[in-house]
C-alpha cells in the first residue's frame, strides 16, 4: 500500500517537474517574442523614420571635428583627381617647370582652405542633411525590401565634387590655374561623390533589422500565446505569475544590457569613420537607442512586478490553506 502511495506520489511529482519545464520554455519563448517585438517596434517607429534620424544627426553636422574630417576626405579627392601637374601638360603653353610646381603648391593650399570654408557654411549642414536623408531613405528601402536586395550605395554618405570645384574657380587668382580648371576639368571628375561616411553603422545588422521589422505583426500573438500556454502548464497563479514575470524580467536585463553593447558599437563607429567628438556621437547614439533602452526597461519592470504579484498571490493562498 505505501509502495503504491510513493509511485502515485512520484509520478505526480514527475508530472509537475514536466509541466514545470515546459512552462519555462513556453514563458521563455514568450518574453523573447515580446522583447523582440519591442525591438521590432522600435525599428518601426525610430530607426526607419526619417524625420527621426535626420533629427539625430544634427549634432554631428554641428560638429566642428566632423566638419574637419569631411574637408580632409574632400580635399583629398579634389587633389587626386586634378593633379595640377597633368594639367598643364595638357596644354602646350611651354610653362617653366619651377612655375608649375608653385602653381601646384598654391593650388593645393588653396583646396583645402576653400574646402575648409565650404565645410563651414551652413549650406554645407544643409547639403549634408540632404546627403544623410537620401542614405537614410536607401537604408528604410532595404530593410523593406521583400526581395533579396542589399544595402549598396545608398548606405553610403557622399558629397559631389561640382559644388566644390565651382567654388575653387570662384577663388582662382593665377589666371593659368584659372585657365586649366575651366577648360580641363572633365564633367566625369565634377560628377565624382566622394564617400565621407562608410557602411559599417547598419550594414552588417541589415539580415537583423529585416527580420524584426517583417516578425512584427505577429510577434505580439506569439508573446500572448506562449505566456498563456506557459500559464495553462505552470497550472497554478501563483507559480504562472511568477515565472512568466521573473523571465520577462530576466530579458529584460539581456535585452538592456545587448542595447547598451549595440549603443556603444554605433558611437564607436561614428566617432571613428566621421571623427565625431565623444560628445556628440553620444548624442546620436542616446537619441536613437533612448526609446528602446527606455521601452526595454518598462517591460522589465513590469515582469518584476508581475513577479512580485504572483509571490503575493502564492503567500496569500498558503496562508488561507493554513
Amino acid at each position: 500500500m505505501d509502495t503504491a502511495v510513493q509511485t502515485a506520489g512520484e509520478r505526480t511529482r514527475s508530472r509537475w517537474a514536466i509541466r514545470g519545464v515546459v512552462a519555462v520554455l513556453l514563458f521563455s519563448l514568450g518574453a523573447a517574442a515580446a522583447y523582440g517585438w519591442v525591438l521590432a517596434h522600435w525599428i518601426d517607429t525610430v530607426l526607419l523614420d526619417t524625420d527621426t534620424f535626420v533629427s539625430a544627426i544634427a549634432p554631428l553636422v554641428e560638429d566642428d571635428e566632423v566638419r574637419d574630417a569631411a574637408s580632409e576626405a574632400i580635399s583629398a579627392k579634389i587633389l587626386d583627381a586634378l593633379d595640377v601637374r597633368e594639367l598643364a601638360v595638357a596644354i602646350p603653353l611651354g610653362v617653366a617647370t619651377d612655375v608649375v610646381e608653385e602653381l601646384a603648391v598654391r593650388f593645393d593650399d588653396l583646396v583645402r582652405a576653400t574646402v575648409t570654408g565650404a565645410v563651414a557654411t551652413d549650406t554645407f549642414a544643409q547639403l549634408w542633411t540632404s546627403e544623410m536623408r537620401r542614405w537614410h531613405i536607401g537604408l528604410v528601402g532595404a530593410v523593406r525590401a521583400d526581395g533579396g536586395e542589399l544595402i549598396s550605395e545608398e548606405a553610403v554618405l557622399r558629397v559631389t565634387l561640382g559644388p566644390y570645384i565651382d567654388l575653387l574657380i570662384e577663388q582662382i587668382e593665377p589666371p593659368l590655374l584659372r585657365l586649366l580648371m575651366v577648360n580641363l576639368v572633365p564633367d566625369t571628375v565634377r560628377q565624382m561623390r566622394v564617400v565621407v561616411f562608410g557602411t559599417d553603422l547598419l550594414a552588417d545588422r541589415l539580415e537583423l533589422l529585416r527580420s524584426a521589422h517583417s516578425s512584427r505583426a505577429w510577434l505580439p500573438w506569439l508573446a500572448i500565446t506562449a505566456l498563456l500556454a506557459g500559464a495553462l502548464a505552470a497550472g497554478r497563479v501563483d507559480r504562472s505569475l511568477v515565472g512568466a514575470g521573473a523571465l520577462l524580467a530576466i530579458g529584460g536585463f539581456v535585452g538592456w544590457g545587448m542595447t547598451q553593447a549595440e549603443r556603444v558599437r554605433v558611437q564607436t563607429l561614428v566617432e571613428t569613420e566621421l571623427g565625431a567628438t565623444t560628445e556628440s556621437a553620444s548624442t546620436f547614439a542616446v537619441t536613437l537607442f533612448g526609446p528602446l533602452e527606455t521601452w526595454i526597461g518598462y517591460l522589465a519592470l513590469a515582469g518584476v512586478g508581475i513577479a512580485v504579484a504572483g509571490v503575493i498571490v502564492g503567500r496569500f493562498g498558503a496562508g488561507r490553506a493554513r
